[in-house]
């Protein structure tokens, strides 16, 4: 293994106790949500190949929240009311491993289990104001010493983060107070943008907030 991979594997047992993120090490999650509420979640994770090889041994797959294999993505969707797999695949660039997967979702409760099955970090309200969505990509982070901060930002230097949402209407409210996340707004269409190592080093998970 190198000596970049050993980092990497080094800086993942060390976040994986404490984020979902550490595994998503590259990110473009797509949101479409139409006026009835369905919609489909498209979503790429970019992951080295060293870091993929990590989890696909059947000890490490729980250290890791994203699916590796069309059969973990089944799994993890098995039981869930409203979540349908349209599409999965894989293909190498470079060396990474690119997993790409289409998620159909049928209602807003059923985005929000999608998005976090725990019901902690995903919401949804609904009243006469319109419809309103937060939710977040972890519940803490880890307090990284100046050493563990350079690993990490040599680890994710590569990798950058993205998560759009395309409404049914222009939104009412779009906002992320993460310092290291960017908005940007396109029509009806809200993109949170930002580079994994700034993400990682701020010792915050990214939130977002929309309503329309």
């Amino acid at each position: 293994m190198t000596k970049m991979g050993t980092r990497l594997l080094y800086t993942l047992a060390l976040f994986t106790a404490a984020m979902v993120l550490a595994s998503c090490v590259g990110m473009d999650t797509k949101v479409e949500i139409s006026s009835e509420g369905s919609g489909t979640v498209s979503a790429e994770y970019r992951i080295s190949e060293e870091l993929a090889a990590f989890g696909e041994l059947e000890a490490n797959k729980e250290l890791l929240p994203i699916p590796l294999s069309r059969e973990d993505v089944e799994k993890s969707l098995a039981g869930s009311e409203g979540l349908e797999l349209k599409s999965w695949s894989s293909k190498k660039s470079g060396t990474d491993l690119i997993i790409s997967t289409v998620i159909a979702f049928q209602n807003l409760d059923a985005l929000m289990f999608y998005l976090d099955p725990s019901g902690k970090l995903a919401t949804h309200n609904s009243g006469s104001a319109g419809q309103e969505i937060r939710f977040s990509l972890g519940d803490r982070m880890p307090t990284l010493d100046p050493e563990m901060k350079i690993l990490a930002e040599e680890a994710f230097d590569p990798y950058t983060f993205s998560f759009s949402i395309q409404l049914p209407k222009t939104p009412q409210k779009a906002e992320s107070s993460h310092p290291a996340i960017t908005k940007r707004q396109e029509g009806n269409t809200v993109y949170f943008e930002g580079r994994m190592r700034n993400i990682i080093v701020t010792e915050t998970a990214p939130s977002m907030i929309l309503s329309w």
